[in-house]
């Protein structure tokens, strides 16, 4: 009973010694005394024992008293750990950590940077998190070198183009392969309407920790033949040992038109268009509507279908753990609207991501994510359908300034529906011509923005568990099973009464898309040292993949009651719509091999062997490799001894590899029949010739290249020199008529082109003291294409926008996509007449000869020899085109700097490229002399007056000398531009005030999206492309909607 008692007694008393706490509190700062806001403090000995500091660098931590050891971390600088002893006030100092020390994610792994030989550009999450976009690849322009991303139109939710090193492919997509988390996913505009689905969209930028994008072959061929375009590896966030951590971030803003054109109002209308019929020897047509008040009707078309669109944006995420589990959880919403009216995006996400030490060998763990998204577009004409009559990037350019959008019975006009007033529409399905007898054809937007619909929803669930077993020291086996599943509902209703529905009595089209992808990974890995000098690591692994796409939908017409606006309404026909189902599979085998020694001397070897379904028997595998070495001369003591007190880091390192492009239809090597009609009989058509010897597009991929740190990293730099071959590029092979085979073509590996540059990248960290840091980094990398083999005859591939307009020619020897044009020479001061440049071949000599056209004359006589006055033929594209180019840039990056100064942060990111040219097809339709307004550049047009006017003489109906009927120079502009991207401030709170209200950390920050844009371009916008994700048709800007500048304000709070 004694020692029961005694033992009971010396319990307790330890008990009271264990959890006897005292406080330690200090500082944490670097070497220059600067506070590092955020870092982290640990109890060595006591599991989620620990805290960061706030925005002063200081802390304070209760911990038990048989803690013996504080540790002491913060990102981008060495972990300390200091022995507590009897001292209550523990002030740190750290250093900045070493360019060697950085870990990056690389396929299937991860390494450190300084044993990376191959190309691989880091960007963190945080650096573009705050972004007022809808996804997060839309903010990584201008960020890394040899990653080009464009903003094709301003649509909300609209993909970016994203080009690493270039464009890689003719026929097939050339965008990258994006993996989350381990899991490739979905891209690509999915929508099957005009509203903008991006599924990158999906994913919240708020909880992504890192990017890292894979350029070279020693770097992507681990995934083999999914990697010629490059590959981005996306990390998201994971908990860390400690305390639950609360974090909130939101903002709101709104977000306006931007560079919106100078159009004619209602007098220069009148003036312009009734000068060109005086011209044409017509009379004088055109007169001005008038408001209920009497006043003339002046319509600025841009108030009825742009917007100041306003937003908002909030995250709340949960993290922590213990030495067995970590957690982060988090929650999203976000709701924006565009600047073009009826535009939306909302989004609704969560995400779970969780690692648990199952037992001492095992560990597993499961991301999970799922989000809802509705995507609401009108149609704006952005999306390859520029000549839309219906498109808002079209119709506010077009529409007469002197008709109002609506009208009373009088026929007066109003800007708005007021009561007595309607939309001013006619029975012709056209906007209402309030008196003028000249035919309309354009429709009223402000109907079809309050009737019409098109929206495109998604389910999106991206999740992946997974088990990782320790079988012996350094050597580890890990099961992965991911799955990507996609659910897009797409629904449009077109009313019968005006608009695209009239002609068919009213419409509505629903269309579901199910895209399921599940994704299978075994991997085992080794990594050992040997004699302290020999490092190696050994990746083997396996992957399947099946990916199965089934869409299926219907379209109604003649609806018979007029009270619904949905599907489910009263119709009197129904047609199915969009039906399509299709399938693959991919399954590969592949290994990598890392090697350094002495930390000195580095070797990388990847090999992948993939097998695809898509590919006929005996060419349904292929085999696809890089290598890589490096040297860090900087490592050695003769360098150390002479230059490492200037120069501490210098590594040569180069790759080389061939990998493949798999981006083709899933059934394209074999020939295919269809289900048709003949007559009312049932009966097959055949729809597709097929190779059976098709395969893989492949690219061989040279990188050579350097880093550098200079003053112990204070100066840091990246240099390459890329060289991409791309071989058997598909391309249809053109085939006799009489051979009867669909589209006259069939697709084999025939082309071939090339791409080189440059990269460079430069970050300097010119000030840090304890009140103020400034640092800056620059990246800018150079491109050339050239087109090397186009099949055996070398026949030309053009490129045409929205089926109409053909400006882009692919030509051996040229730049792909390039221009293709008719040259013009000014205006005629003697006559007013455009003067174009036709070529002439006699005895196989091209000359051009100066011709003029006036449209005033009768048809057979209005080509006529500038020299003298007589008829002649027209000037063509066929007869007279000449290759101008290239379109795409041959230079771009980005300037970043970053201000801190005491708790005040200002962020700046420019963005900048050029060396390519833009056709300014809008600039064509802005000067076209039929119905629709012009630009006000039409006032300084030919007059016998004004012999040195910039436009021709102005006659109605001409749309030849403005470039509307064929494209010419007069439209050609260089693409150069600069544009400050990004700029953001930030306050932190002071400790006081944040003590007060139990807050760790708390800021305030305003920031600019698309500030301002320094050009020469007339156009919206330098970045449109009317062709959007195009390899054949890129530089053509037709109607599409331009960028907008977006203000936002926002609160980041630590709990």
């Amino acid at each position: 009973m004694k020692h029961l008692i005694f033992s009971i007694f010396m319990v307790l008393i330890s008990t009271a010694f264990v959890s006897a706490q005292r406080t330690i509190s200090g500082t944490v700062t670097d070497e220059a005394g600067v506070p590092l806001i955020g870092a982290n403090i640990q109890a060595k000995e006591a599991s989620g024992v620990g805290t960061i500091t706030d925005v002063d660098g200081s802390y304070k931590l209760q911990i038990p008293d048989n803690v013996k050891m504080l540790v002491f971390s913060y990102a981008g600088y060495s972990t300390k750990e200091m022995e507590i002893g009897s001292a209550t006030v523990m002030n740190m100092i750290l250093a900045e950590g070493k360019l060697l020390d950085e870990i990056v994610v690389v396929g299937y792994g991860t390494q450190r940077k300084s044993d990376l030989t191959g190309s691989v550009a880091s960007i963190k999450g945080t650096d573009v998190a705050l972004a007022p976009v809808q996804s997060f690849d839309q903010a990584l322009q201008g960020r890394a070198a040899g990653v080009q991303i464009t903003t094709p139109n301003g649509v909300l939710n609209n993909p970016p183009v994203i080009r690493i090193r270039g464009t890689n492919s003719i026929n097939l997509s050339s965008q990258p392969l994006i993996v989350i988390d381990g899991v490739p996913t979905f891209t690509g505009n999915l929508s099957q309407n005009s509203a903008g689905n991006n599924p990158l969209a999906n994913i919240n930028p708020a909880d992504i920790e890192s990017y890292e994008v894979l350029k070279d072959a020693s770097a992507s061929a681990i995934y083999g033949s999914r990697a010629a375009a490059g590959v981005i590896l996306i990390t998201t966030k994971k908990g860390k040992k400690g305390s639950t951590k609360v974090n909130y971030d939101g903002w709101l803003g709104y977000t306006e038109p931007f560079r919106l054109f100078e159009l004619l109002n209602a007098s220069q209308y009148l003036e312009i268009k009734n000068e060109g019929l005086a011209n044409a020897n017509n009379p004088a047509r055109y007169i001005g509507g008038q408001y209920a008040d009497g006043t003339p009707v002046d319509t600025r078309w841009y108030d009825h279908t742009h917007q100041t669109g306003f937003s908002h944006n909030h995250n709340l995420n949960f993290s922590g753990g213990s030495e067995s589990t970590s957690y982060y959880l988090s929650v999203g919403y976000s709701q924006q609207e565009g600047f073009l009216k009826g535009s939306a995006f909302d989004r609704i996400t969560t995400r779970l991501n969780l690692d648990h030490q199952l037992i001492k060998r095992v560990k597993v763990g499961t991301n999970i994510s799922y989000a809802n998204t509705e995507n609401n577009g009108p149609n704006s004409g952005s999306f390859g359908n520029g000549f839309s009559i219906a498109g808002l990037g079209r119709l506010p350019l077009v529409l007469q300034p002197m008709l109002s959008p609506f009208v009373n019975a009088e026929g007066k006009g109003s800007q708005t529906k007021d009561p007595g007033f309607d939309y001013n529409i006619n029975s012709a399905n056209t906007i209402g011509g309030m008196g003028n007898t000249l035919a309309v054809s354009f429709y009223n937007p402000n109907f079809i923005l309050d009737i019409n619909q098109q929206t495109s929803s998604n389910n999106h669930f991206i999740g992946n568990i997974y088990a990782d077993f320790e079988i012996l020291k350094g050597l580890n086996f890990r099961t992965t099973y991911g799955l990507d599943q996609l659910g897009i509902e797409n629904l449009t209703f077109w009313d019968r009464r005006h608009g695209d529905g009239f002609g068919n009595g009213g419409l509505a089209t629903n269309i579901y898309d199910k895209l399921n992808r599940w994704n299978w990974q075994n991997t085992l890995s080794y990594n050992t040292t040997i004699a302290s000098l020999h490092n190696i690591s050994l990746l083997l692994g396996a992957e399947d993949q099946r990916t199965i796409r089934d869409r299926w939908g219907a379209q109604r017409t003649q609806i018979s009651d007029p009270f619904f606006t949905t599907y489910q309404g009263n119709y009197t026909t129904i047609n199915p719509a969009g039906n399509f189902q299709t399938e693959n599979f991919l399954t590969s085998l592949f290994t990598r091999v890392n090697y350094s020694y002495a930390n000195k001397y580095f070797a990388t070897f990847n090999v992948r062997r993939d097998g695809f379904s898509a590919f006929a028997e005996g060419k349904k595998f292929g085999t696809f490799y890089g290598g890589s070495v490096g040297y860090t001369i900087s490592e050695e003591d003769f360098w150390k001894n002479s230059l490492g007190s200037s120069i501490n880091h210098f590594k040569l390192r180069g790759s080389y590899g061939v990998v493949g492009n798999n981006a083709v239809d899933d059934f394209a090597s074999l020939s295919l029949f269809g289900s048709g009609l003949y007559g009312v009989s049932p009966t097959l058509t055949y729809g597709q010739a097929g190779n059976p010897n098709l395969t893989w597009e492949s690219s061989k991929k040279l990188d050579v290249g350097f880093t550098i740190g200079l003053f112990e990293d204070k100066i840091q730099g990246e240099f390459a020199y890329y060289k991409n071959n791309v071989d058997g590029l598909i391309l249809g092979v053109p085939q006799a008529p009489s051979k009867g085979i669909p589209g006259n073509s069939v697709l084999d590996n025939v082309g071939s082109m090339v791409n080189n540059g440059i990269e460079a990248t430069i970050t300097y960290n010119a000030v840090r003291s304890t009140n103020f840091d400034w640092s800056v980094s620059l990246n800018f990398t150079t491109q050339h294409n050239e087109v090397l083999s186009l099949g055996a005859d070398g026949s030309d591939i053009q490129g045409a926008t929205s089926g109409l307009e053909v400006a882009n020619i692919t030509r051996v020897g040229e730049s792909l996509g390039s221009l293709f044009l008719v040259q013009t020479a000014g205006v005629n001061p003697a006559n007013g007449q455009r003067i174009f440049l036709r070529r002439d071949v006699k005895d196989g000599v091209a000359t051009f000869t100066q011709v003029q056209y006036n449209h005033a004359a009768a048809a057979a006589d209005r080509w006529t020899l500038v020299s003298d006055g007589t008829r002649t033929g027209a000037a063509s594209i066929a007869n007279s085109g000449v290759v101008f180019g290239p379109t795409l840039p041959t230079y771009y990056g980005g300037l970043n700097n970053t201000f801190r100064f005491k708790s005040l942060d200002l962020g700046i990111m420019f963005q900048f490229s050029g060396g390519n040219y833009l056709y300014n097809g809008t600039k064509a339709g802005l000067r076209d002399m039929r119905q629709w307004n012009n630009h006000t550049d039409m006032l300084d047009r030919w007059t016998p007056q004004n012999t040195s006017g910039s436009i021709p003489r102005v006659v109605f109906g001409d749309n030849v000398s403005n470039g509307s009927a064929l494209p010419i120079t007069e439209n050609l502009e260089k693409g150069d531009f600069i544009r400050l991207r990004n700029v953001i401030l930030g306050y932190n709170l002071p400790k006081s005030w944040m003590n007060k209200i139990n807050l760790t950390s708390a800021r305030l920050y305003g920031q600019i999206q698309n500030a301002f844009v320094i050009t020469d371009y007339t156009g919206s916008d330098p970045e449109i492309s009317s062709n959007g994700d195009t390899n054949i048709a890129p530089g053509v800007d037709r109607n599409s909607v331009g960028q907008g500048r977006s203000y936002t304000f926002g609160l980041q709070v630590g709990f």
